[in-house]
């Protein structure tokens, strides 16, 4: 299990903790400033995932957590 904090100059979103657990295949993101966690299943597509999370509710909320979660996702990609 790894554990890395990221941050962001979205507002709610400034630092990001972002847990990846390899044996379960899963990633956890949560929010230091806002109450908001999301976990994500490493074994498949994650950009449905994305799409799929932020698919109802308030919609700027919502743009705010699908920059997050894809700068994340990307941001661990350009680690590998």
């Amino acid at each position: 299990m790894k554990a890395k904090l990221f941050q962001f100059s979205i507002t709610d979103f400034e630092e990001v903790y972002a847990i990846i657990d390899n044996e379960k295949q899963r990633l956890q993101i949560s929010s230091v400033n806002y109450s908001f966690s999301t976990t994500l299943d490493l074994a498949s597509d994650l950009n449905e995932q994305i799409t799929q999370k932020t698919k109802y509710g308030d919609q700027e909320f919502n743009q705010k957590v699908r920059q997050i979660l894809t700068g994340i996702i990307q941001k661990m990609e350009s680690v590998k």
